[in-house]
């Protein structure tokens, strides 16, 4: 049981956040940097938590959103060449958590032009996040898919 403003790990995502809210018994609403997710228990850990006796450490990413320009303009874009369709469908996942809490409005997917699948498959995932407003070809290049959060 979690209570408003405790520190947790939202173990899907890897990221601290804070409980903002039990939505009903055993859901909460967490914010995650600048985002706000609703997360059932058994998906959260108390910040502070060690490893369990049995169960690998959980790792829990540290890093700091994004404030400076640089750091930004490189979370702007990802470039999917190369990668099988499972590689690039968790880097893709990855890589849009990251932009979330850098606070980007807007993500770039280099994908390229080959059969379509990896494409397909992309778009498929982007499209059940919550937190993608849209995804969009981009105009002028159809290897890109511009992707608004």
């Amino acid at each position: 049981m979690f209570t408003a403003g405790a520190p947790v790990v939202v173990l899907s995502i890897n990221r601290r956040g804070t409980v903002e809210e039990a939505v009903r018994p055993g859901v909460y609403r967490v914010r995650v940097g600048a985002m706000s997710i609703t997360v059932k228990e058994d998906g959260l850990r108390t910040a502070t938590e060690r490893k369990a006796p049995g169960r690998a450490a959980q790792s829990v990413d540290e890093t700091p959103i994004v404030t400076d320009a640089k750091a930004a303009r490189a979370l702007a874009s990802i470039d999917l060449h190369g990668l099988s369709i499972d590689e690039a469908r968790n880097r893709v996942a990855g890589h849009i958590s990251r932009a979330i809490l850098a606070g980007l409005e807007r993500v770039e997917i280099i994908h390229g032009i080959g059969t379509g699948r990896l494409k397909a498959a992309v778009t498929a995932d982007l499209r059940r996040l919550p937190s993608v407003r849209r995804v969009a070809p981009h105009p002028t290049n159809p290897g890109v898919l511009i992707v608004y959060l």
